[in-house]
């Protein structure tokens, strides 16, 4: 399952350095309903890919403007979804910045420059104005614990594409 793979790095997903203070674990309904609802914000920004890609080309920002959710997998065939910064892209060839030590990828350190396949992104994001869009993953994470993303989710427009970006 994405979500348990994804849960044990939430706080890193949600901007906390460190683990949700109040973690209560999920029944099995609950991480069921949660997985289905992650699972379909991976396809909703998988499917909106080119608003950011349009956004990036047209606005390039600065390196912390722009950020990309992707899959990484470990020696021992376990996947993390790690967020990177400092997007750049060159045809076919997309690079990245770590924006945090990987978990469960001790080859991977914060601040890294690396690779990005596409088909390895699993969300986006961007800065416009006072507020980030995308995030579609964070969204659903922060339902599993409101308390500690009320900041988090102050920060992301109500909706995750901006009103006028055509798809």
């Amino acid at each position: 399952m994405r979500l348990l793979s994804t849960l044990v790095f939430a706080a890193a997903v949600l901007a906390a350095p460190a683990a949700f203070a109040e973690d209560v674990p999920l029944t099995a309904e609950q991480t069921a309903v949660l997985d289905k609802e992650f699972n379909a914000a991976v396809e909703a920004a998988r499917a909106s890919l080119p608003v950011f890609w349009r956004q990036l080309a047209e606005n390039p920002g600065g390196p912390n403007d722009y950020g990309l959710k992707v899959t990484f997998h470990n020696a021992q065939g376990q996947t993390e979804e790690v967020w990177l910064q400092d997007i750049k892209r060159d045809g076919k060839r997309i690079v990245g910045r770590l924006n945090y030590d990987p978990q469960t990828l001790p080859q991977l350190r914060r601040t890294d420059i690396v690779p990005i396949r596409e088909a390895d992104i699993v969300d986006w994001s961007f800065k416009w104005g006072r507020k980030r869009y995308g995030e579609f993953t964070t969204r659903v994470l922060a339902k599993a614990h409101p308390a500690d993303s009320a900041k988090t989710l102050a920060a992301l427009a109500d909706n995750p594409i901006p009103a006028d970006a055509a798809k």
